[in-house]
């Protein structure tokens, strides 16, 4: 498992992952610390995503589909040039649906008959001629390869959320977490729940202004990884949140840009753009 997160503010978008990773072989589970769950998918547009969960698509790494994703995007793929984004008439949304395809191809290409687990894929950022961040989620689980993608954050909203270890986040800033939730509402009439809701709701605080700046969303989503990987070090069982912590932001004006990431080279030694 994982933890994956996005802060959003008026300014722009944060996302933050550790590099947890789960690979599913015939005789068990793995989990590795060193993958990159954070894509940066255009170089010239403010889109970006962020993966939890599964970290793998057959043989393929979904930091691999992701960076194919961004060479068709880009125009750079000879086979899908109709891919090419119009970097003055596109969508989030239209990225994402790109997304959903490339990945129901690997996993065709695999022989897959059902995702082994659970992948959640959120495409966030700007499209063209909008001056707020929009997020869009794919979801995949057992025989849902094609996922239609899901509008998670409209361009009128701020917040925060975390996915696939929300728990450590949830109950800081919630005052509970969805089992809770879940427990409470499993033994009272569901004619009460809406009245449940109410309660649970009046406990929560909120650590994002729309007007926070974006350097203090980026130190937030930065937290909400380091406080959800403490929470599941000292939790009895086995370590699902872990490695170095990743963090991006998107913003209008800036555009897409690396706060906090690892490398498995030596960045003196390989000059240019990194991938």
């Amino acid at each position: 498992m994982t933890v994956a997160v996005w802060v959003k503010v008026f300014d722009g978008i944060v996302l933050s992952t550790d590099s947890a990773t789960t690979l599913v072989h015939p005789l068990g589970e793995q989990v590795y610390n060193n993958a990159d769950k954070i894509f940066n998918l255009h170089r010239a547009l403010p889109v970006a995503a962020m993966t939890w969960g599964l970290g793998h698509i057959g043989p393929a790494s979904i930091s691999t589909l992701s960076k194919t994703l961004r060479l068709r995007l880009m125009g750079r793929d000879p086979g899908y040039l109709d891919w090419k984004v119009d970097v003055d008439d596109y969508t989030v949304e239209q990225i994402a649906v790109r997304a959903a395809e490339l990945f129901a191809t690997a996993a065709t290409e695999a022989a897959l008959l059902e995702i082994p687990g659970e992948m959640g894929y959120l495409v966030a950022g700007y499209s063209a001629g909008s001056d707020q961040a929009e997020a869009w989620l794919l979801k995949f689980h057992g025989t849902t390869m094609h996922p239609t993608p899901t509008l998670e954050l409209g361009t009128n909203e701020t917040g925060f959320r975390a996915y696939a270890k929300p728990a450590a986040v949830e109950r800081l800033f919630n005052g509970y977490d969805a089992r809770l939730e879940a427990a409470l509402k499993s033994k009272i009439d569901e004619s009460s729940h809406t009245e449940i809701d109410k309660i649970l709701s009046a406990q929560a605080m909120d650590p994002v202004p729309a007007g926070m700046p974006l350097p203090d969303a980026i130190a937030l989503a930065r937290f909400m990884v380091e406080i959800t990987a403490g929470f599941t070090r000292f939790k009895l069982g086995p370590d699902t949140v872990g490695g170095p912590v990743e963090v991006a932001s998107i913003n209008l004006h800036e555009g897409f840009r690396w706060i906090a990431r690892k490398h498995y080279f030596t960045a003196e030694l390989n000059q240019g753009e990194p991938a």
